[in-house]
């Protein structure tokens, strides 16, 4: 395979972790090889357009829509004519709320996506319709920001999830994964009563009754990241919070979110939003918009 690059995916509006291009081409096209972390969507208006994973390639004409996992290697193609076309990127960890645990490794896992959930749009052309119209008003949502538009792109997000979840005939619900996560719970309520203080891994493992090291590789196969990932990014969340509702200096924020090291919390302020906190809140602020995400999970 020829050399892949992390593509970086900037959004529009820091606390919507959404973005969308509605573009039209006529020149031919060859993308280089890429991966990132978002979710990505692509709908075909009208034209034609290939795209290639590691595994396979697949050919897309006007009113397909394909899916492409998170970090999954892909590239694309298009012979010279006339092409339109949507493609949607979005975190889906930071769509996730609590109550979706049981379905954040399904929907989160990598190199499955692809293969399993595109499947779902060739068994079921109603289904393939719905998301195609579901990608295309979130197009218009995003390129229209009328009042509430983030409230009507979030809707049209899990409405996507949705329709994926409850079509996808290769998906058999675990019962017994189910109770594994519910475990977790005392534990997840742990890191909301102190995330703005200091919130041990050792603590977490002795309400759960475990082995620090096993609990360390059971959190991360139930909610498909690190403990200290989770808890830095509901820190984060709450950063963005004050910054947005609160007339208090980044060293403040920092303090108040139990992140004193500033080099630190600058680092991971960056990592979830690609900015500064000045910066992010600057952006929002001239956004002119309200809306708050849910915690990044």
């Amino acid at each position: 395979m020829a050399h892949q690059r992390s593509e970086q995916i900037v959004y529009e509006n820091p606390l919507q972790p959404v973005r969308v291009l509605h573009e039209s081409r006529k020149e031919r096209v060859a993308g280089p090889w890429h991966y990132h972390h978002e979710l990505e969507m692509i709908a075909i208006v009208r034209g034609e357009f290939s795209i290639y994973t590691k595994d396979r390639g697949f050919r897309l004409s006007a009113g397909d829509v394909a899916i492409i996992g998170s970090f999954e290697p892909h590239h694309s193609f298009k012979d010279e004519g006339d092409m339109e076309y949507v493609v949607l990127q979005f975190d889906m960890f930071r769509f996730l709320g609590q109550d979706m645990i049981p379905y954040m490794k399904y929907l989160t896992e990598a190199g499955r996506l692809y293969s399993r959930l595109n499947s779902i749009f060739a068994e079921h052309p109603d289904i393939k319709q719905q998301v195609f119209s579901y990608v295309k008003d979130i197009a218009m949502e995003y390129a229209a920001k009328q009042r509430g538009h983030e409230i009507a792109i979030h809707s049209l997000i899990y409405r996507i999830i949705l329709a994926l979840l409850r079509n996808d005939s290769g998906f058999l619900p675990d019962a017994s994964q189910d109770r594994e996560l519910s475990k977790l719970v005392p534990v997840l309520n742990y890191i909301e009563r102190n995330v703005n203080g200091r919130v041990e891994m050792k603590e977490a493992a002795k309400i759960m009754n475990l082995d620090y090291f096993y609990f360390g590789k059971y959190f991360k196969k139930m909610m498909g990241r690190t403990f200290l990932e989770y808890v830095h990014s509901q820190k984060i969340a709450n950063a963005e919070r004050l910054l947005l509702t609160r007339d208090i200096s980044v060293l403040e924020t920092a303090s108040l979110v139990g992140m004193p090291n500033m080099a630190n919390f600058y680092k991971m302020f960056y990592k979830y939003n690609q900015c500064s906190p000045k910066e992010f809140r600057n952006k929002v602020t001239k956004a002119g918009t309200a809306f708050i995400h849910p915690l990044h999970l």
